[in-house]
């Protein structure tokens, strides 16, 4: 898989781009802030440059909680509006 990002960048029509390879697939199961149990899927993604993306989604109440692009794999955890998962409207 290491070599797709290099080969997806000489593409003509993937100029402008962002191109991120999913580095790994994660489950979580959790607490919300009320109590109730919750499923999370992780994607935690890699771009060219080595920057960190993580994203959270919670597929049962349509919720999603995405970070921004870091230079550590921590950082970008840590960066995860991981409260947008709690959200009681969603119920």
């Amino acid at each position: 898989m290491d070599d797709v990002l290099p080969i997806l960048e000489k593409v003509p029509f993937l100029v402008d781009a962002q191109l991120w390879e999913i580095a790994s697939r994660c489950r979580i199961f959790r607490s919300r802030a009320d109590g109730e149990d919750q499923t999370v899927e992780l994607e935690l993604s890699r771009d060219t440059a080595g920057r960190w993306m993580v994203v959270a989604r919670d597929d049962e109440r349509d919720l999603t909680a995405q970070g921004v692009p870091m230079p550590g794999l921590n950082g970008a955890i840590n960066m995860v509006p991981w409260y947008l998962l709690d959200d009681p409207v969603a119920d």
